[in-house]
């Protein structure tokens, strides 16, 4: 039986899903810290945010899990576009997504469960209008974000009144797919089965 090498039948695993990512909703994910700010944060609170982005519908969806904060949130949102491991100004709402417990409105703390409403890309409100006046008009600043957030260019942070610069943040990175994974597992096993048949002894084998 021919040897097929396994890199590529992982790489055709996974190109088989690679039409169906940008058809349907996308979700990205990052685990919140102060060793993820710059220049770092601590002692600092940790969390977890989860960003489900669907570029067809232009809409954005935003959870955020934290607890453990040094003081109550001033602010919280996304920021773009800049590469990991560097400072970029305000994308979305300013100070904080809508609903968002802040010292503000009157709800700040230092843990909580958060959950967003969907948000309009095509809403002028779901952005900071400073990231806005960047470009020559909204459809090129939600270009921008949508980007941004797809390659890797933005960042979640939650801001609060010991940090004001921001308290934990995280890359946004994209989540697992489900179908990956099952296309990936299918090939390990096929990739296994033509292993074993390959170094099974001619004696072992099925006659006619």
């Amino acid at each position: 039986m021919r040897y097929v090498p396994l890199a590529l039948i992982l790489t055709a695993a996974l190109m088989l899903q690679a039409p169906a990512a940008h058809a349907m909703p996308m979700t990205f994910v990052g685990n919140l810290s102060g060793a993820n700010e710059v220049p770092v944060v601590s002692p600092a609170g940790t969390g977890f945010t989860t960003v489900v982005l669907d570029p067809t519908a232009q809409t954005l969806q935003v959870n955020v899990m934290f607890s453990g904060l040094t003081s109550l949130t001033t602010a919280a949102h996304i920021h773009c576009c800049q590469p990991l491991g560097t400072n970029a100004g305000v994308a979305t709402t300013v100070p904080a997504f809508p609903g968002f417990p802040i010292v503000a409105n009157g709800m700040g703390v230092t843990s909580g469960d958060y959950h967003s409403p969907v948000l309009s890309l095509l809403d002028a409100g779901t952005y900071n209008p400073a990231f806005v006046a960047m470009f020559p008009g909204l459809p090129q600043a939600e270009s921008a974000l949508i980007n941004g957030i797809e390659n890797g260019m933005s960042y979640l942070n939650v801001h609060t009144a010991n940090n004001p610069g921001g308290e934990i943040r995280s890359q946004l990175f994209p989540a697992p797919e489900p179908m990956s994974l099952v296309l990936l597992g299918s090939a390990l096993v096929g990739f296994g089965l033509m292993r074993h048949r390959k170094s099974a002894p001619s004696g072992d084998r099925a006659t006619p």
